[in-house]
């Protein structure tokens, strides 16, 4: 079982007062939803967001029939942690432990996003979509090193997507095959993908492409010959785009999420032949051209099956553009990736994380808007859970605030007062906070290429290259007598051109002292070894007669009056008085509990494998609160939900990855002389997949009738 503890608080119902739909309408009606991320297009890539050498219309036309956001960003200004924080709404220096996510995900790097961590896709799930990510992953696979052997579990699908197909990399490095769910595509167990390493000299060969198409990993992997030709870089964006309209036209007689992460435009510049030579600044412009037309295929398909009235589209970009071989040619040919703004992606000025972000919903989105709201993609997961009428713990809300607001009307106020930015480098972690930015040392924190040359050109250098301006940079160097870090005025100098450290000491101290909270944590032991729970742990403490009306606390012994409705369970009411590996007790209230951890009476040790699912008899609430307790995981798929007689799910409770029950409770005003009933939902085959629940206590009729 993992170590590393979370504390979930209790979900409480949602009121969308601020919806065009009433809480049961959009119950009975969910928009379905598209999210396309872009791969490091730039602030200034689009003809919507002043780009004059490129041309955009599928996108451009999809802004005119939305909102626009001019000040979004992708909280990390690298590709893999920016995925991380788009999935997970947590920041991703708060992965790993607190040590954070920082660079690409290496070829053999495991899946870095814990299953039990509630991700945007579990949000769809729960509400009955059906969910699915087509194109770039670049989050890994499997557990401990990826030896790239089926099946890659856990992956996307243990993450709540019903569908992965895709690059299981980046389009610059290998292995250059295409992943569906959990299988290499063209897979032959006669002829395996066999990881070799660098430099290997009998790797497979992969479709040869041109010096100017940009930066491109040797192949490191032998085998897998006829998977390897069925993989074609000029063919990425024509494969993404007929499997997104080929998904959803599978599935639109149910409300839907689809994710498509696309390789466009990341170096290797590869479009499709029909594309090459269309834009007016090389194989860079041509990639984004390629992208138009793939955002056009997709919308396409919307009109054609009558899907675009309710279906919410939200089109960004992980990153900031990258100075590569290709942005450098476009530059050339007078094309700004990042438009006015400083830097480039890796780095946290803010070209590198501050991103194009459009969103469109026909009827709820006043169409030709912008928005100058603050906001992360960190903040897709509340803003999703709020679009489908759910509510968030504290524990998995995690970083991300709700934005839906922002996006279906015009808020006067920011709704988000500060946020995160993280490059590269964790020297430079940075904040923003209303129109100031701090960032706590001198540059950029990003890639350290000195000359044109370089692939990974950035920083200073760079930054003379193009004709920025900024106060701390002469000849493409830092001044030696620039301050030690970077304080800027963004509503004044969004292009940070005048660093404002030594005019304002009290902004520069506060920020300081707000940015310490997220400080990286270091490797020790102590970090790494058992953490102290967190929460509210419930008392140990005898079977009492309750003074409430009713009780469900199993101190029978049996599970009666509750069934069990789905899965099977060994020995689903506990008496055991220690916890089975440490011998700690278990806090439990009486003799008995219920629990889907134990497999016999006798059991020397828990078995997370066991699922099912449990439900109470209906009752009729008849007065303020429900208390009880709750252990075990604290994921999505281990919890105990309050549902109408319908089987809506109205709140949620679970444990903190721990086993000591803690207090909970329900507020059951909402409720009154409505027929409700529990469900206990484990869902769960790793780690702390398990749930332990006692002592349910109430004001209310038990009915001797049970949830269809």
């Amino acid at each position: 079982m993992p170590t590393h503890l979370r504390f979930i608080t209790l979900l409480v119902p949602c009121v969308l007062g601020f919806l065009p739909l009433s809480h049961a309408d959009a119950a009975d009606a969910p928009p379905n939803v598209i999210l396309i991320f872009a791969d490091d297009l730039g602030y200034g890539d689009l003809g919507c967001y002043g780009a004059t050498k490129v041309q955009t219309p599928n996108i451009d036309k999809l802004a005119a029939e939305g909102r626009r956001f001019t000040d979004a960003h992708s909280v990390s200004a690298v590709c893999t942690p920016s995925r991380y924080a788009l999935l997970t709404g947590q920041y991703p220096v708060r992965a790993n432990n607190g040590q954070g996510v920082w660079g690409p995900a290496p070829i053999t790097s495991p899946l870095i996003v814990d299953t039990e961590k509630t991700t945007i896709a579990d949000v769809f799930k729960t509400r009955g979509y059906e969910t699915a990510v087509l194109g770039k992953w670049h989050l890994g696979f499997k557990s401990g090193t990826n030896d790239w052997q089926p099946p890659l579990r856990p992956g996307p699908q243990d993450l709540g997507f019903d569908y992965y197909f895709g690059m299981p990399v980046v389009n610059s490095a290998p292995p250059y095959v295409y992943v569906e769910n959990d299988r290499i595509v063209g897979s032959d167990p006669d002829d395996p993908l066999v990881y070799v390493g660098r430099n290997a000299k009998n790797a497979t060969p992969i479709t040869p492409i041109p010096p100017e198409a940009a930066q491109r990993s040797a192949n490191a992997f032998t085998g897998a010959i006829e998977a390897h030709k069925l993989f074609n870089d000029y063919d990425l964006g024509t494969k993404f785009a007929e499997k997104s309209v080929k998904w959803i036209e599978q599935n639109k007689n149910h409300p839907f999420f689809l994710y498509l992460a696309t390789t466009n435009i990341h170096h290797p510049f590869t479009p499709a032949k029909r594309f090459q030579g269309t834009s007016q600044c090389g194989l860079y412009g041509d990639s984004i051209h390629e992208l138009d037309w793939m955002v056009g295929r997709v919308l396409q398909c919307l009109d054609e099956n009558q899907l675009t009235d309710n279906t919410l589209v939200i089109f960004t970009s992980d990153n900031g553009g990258m100075f590569n071989f290709g942005g450098q040619a476009a530059f050339k040919a007078g094309h700004r990736q990042n438009g006015e703004l400083l830097g480039f992606k890796f780095g946290v000025w803010e070209g590198g994380h501050r991103v194009p972000m459009i969103v469109r919903w026909p009827g709820k989105v006043k169409a030709g808007t912008t928005s100058d709201q603050l906001i992360g993609h960190v903040d897709m997961l509340a803003t999703f859970a709020a679009l489908t009428g759910q509510s968030l713990t504290k524990e998995q809300q995690a970083d991300s605030l709700n934005m839906l607001p922002a996006w279906i009307d015009q808020p006067a106020e920011p709704i988000r007062e500060q946020l995160v930015l993280a490059p590269h480098k964790g020297t430079h972690l940075s904040l923003r906070k209303g129109k100031w930015k701090y960032i706590p040392a001198k540059g950029s924190g990003g890639f350290g290429g000195r000359k044109p040359s370089d692939h990974a050109f950035a920083g200073p250098p760079a930054v003379t290259f193009v004709g920025s301006v900024n106060s701390d940079i002469e000849d493409g160097k830092i001044r030696k007598d620039a301050p030690p870090a970077q304080l800027y005025d963004l509503e004044f100098d969004v292009r940070e051109t005048q660093n404002l450290y030594q005019d304002y000491p009290q902004v520069v101290e506060q920020m300081s002292e707000i940015l310490k909270d997220y400080a990286p944590a270091k490797p020790t032991p102590s970090r790494q070894g058992r953490q102290k729970p967190k929460g509210s742990p419930a008392k140990m403490i005898p079977a009492t007669p309750s003074d409430r009306s009713a009780s469900f606390d199993f101190e029978s012994g049996k599970l009666q009056p509750w069934r069990i409705v789905k899965g099977s369970f060994g020995h689903i009411i506990g008496n055991r008085a220690k916890f089975f590996h440490n011998g700690r007790d278990y806090n439990k209230q009486g003799q008995y509990y219920l629990s889907t951890l134990e497999t016999s009476a006798d059991a020397e040790k828990g078995d997370d494998k066991q699922t099912g699912v449990i439900v109470s008899p209906l009752f009729v609430p008849q007065g303020d609160t429900m208390t009880f307790r709750i252990g075990g995981g604290g994921g999505p798929k281990t919890y105990v939900a309050l549902c109408t007689a319908d089987g809506e799910e109205v709140s949620r409770a679970h444990g903190i990855n721990d086993q000591t029950m803690q207090n909970a409770a329900f507020d059951l005003r909402p409720f009154g002389g409505k027929q409700m009933f529990l469900k206990i939902v484990d869902r769960s085959t790793t780690g702390w997949g398990h749930v332990t629940a006692d002592n349910f206590q109430m004001d209310a009729q038990i009915l001797n009738q049970y949830p269809e």
